[in-house]
């Protein structure tokens, strides 16, 4: 029937389908050479900066790193919007019979669908920016659609989100700033990316910002993200990235080698924490070459959006189903 493909369903959820797309050492040398840091440098780092992370993050970016974010939550929202379009193949029994309403000799279909809660996991999810803000923006989420001669019941989208992050600083500060904000519904885990402590297929939507760039073995934390996610499940990667106009390049690169170093010192007083971030940035693959890297991975329907002329970009891909 036509109205099946038309419903999401609360029960049996395995996944989110594929719903928008978008276009197609760890201890420092002597030589401050960063190429192959260690988890425990890593954490160090972030650890070490974590009481002035936001603060420093504010200044680094002028601020706009708060509209990257924005971008990449408002495309979670999206996805969850959606979701009552699509059904799991498992949601009706063979004798599942839905209510008819005959409204003035016309036959409706009518259905009803419990509430449902989507598992959304922020990794590398620091001071929880993402995750908090994906909170806050999803409260009552409430969706009232019909179809046609098929009418379904309002549906509540309640996301269930677990901020992940290897630095017990970074997430300590989060939880009080979640708790300061009022936002309620987070959990938060200590765990390194190339190792998540969750059973396969746990995770409808995977959000990394600004954590790629981090991970000891990029290829081993990009494959325990499709481990985790549930079949038809989404990856969204927030990172830096190569900038598309040379001039801006240019601009870029300067402010990036002098600035935030500058920056490092003076108000996080540890200038080679981050030495080491913007030498991350500068060595991270361009655009195609992450997308490369998640086909390879087994990520579907891969995709990539450039903000700011590429100095940032929206990585996305599925799971297959």
């Amino acid at each position: 029937m036509r109205f099946i493909n038309s419903v999401f369903s609360s029960r049996n959820i395995r996944c989110l389908r594929p719903l928008v797309h978008l276009r197609s050492s760890h201890c420092f040398q002597a030589s401050r050479s960063f190429s192959s840091p260690t988890k425990e440098f890593v954490r160090s780092v972030f650890s070490d900066v974590a009481k002035n992370y936001d603060l420093m993050n504010d200044l680094m970016s002028v601020g706009i790193h708060r509209f990257w974010k924005e971008v990449l939550v408002q495309e979670v929202i999206s996805s969850l919007k959606m979701t009552h379009r699509h059904l799991s193949k498992d949601y009706f029994s063979n004798d599942f019979v839905p209510d008819i309403i005959n409204i003035f000799g016309v036959k409706i279909v009518y259905i009803h669908l419990d509430d449902m809660v989507v598992d959304i996991l922020d990794l590398a999810g620091g001071t929880g920016d993402i995750g908090i803000r994906i909170a806050e923006l999803s409260k009552n989420l409430k969706f009232e659609d019909s179809n046609g001669f098929v009418l379904y019941d309002s549906l509540k989208i309640t996301p269930k989100i677990v901020v992940c992050d290897p630095s017990e600083e970074m997430t300590k500060l989060g939880q009080e700033k979640s708790e300061k904000a009022g936002v309620q519904g987070l959990s938060w885990v200590n765990a390194e990316a190339e190792k998540l402590p969750f059973e396969d297929c746990s995770f409808d939507i995977i959000t990394i910002g600004f954590g790629v760039r981090n991970f000891s073995d990029r290829n081993a934390g990009l494959s325990e993200c499709y481990r985790v996610l549930k079949p038809g499940g989404r990856l969204l990667i927030l990172e830096f990235s190569h900038c598309e106009n040379e001039l801006l390049s240019v601009l870029y690169k300067t402010y990036s080698d002098k600035l935030i170093p500058f920056l490092g010192s003076v108000v996080a007083k540890n200038e080679e924490a981050y030495d080491y971030l913007v030498d991350s940035i500068r060595k991270f693959p361009n655009q195609q070459e992450v997308a490369e890297i998640l086909k390879s991975l087994g990520f579907l329907h891969v995709s990539y959006r450039n903000l700011t002329g590429g100095i940032v970009c929206i990585h996305s891909g599925f799971r297959k189903l």
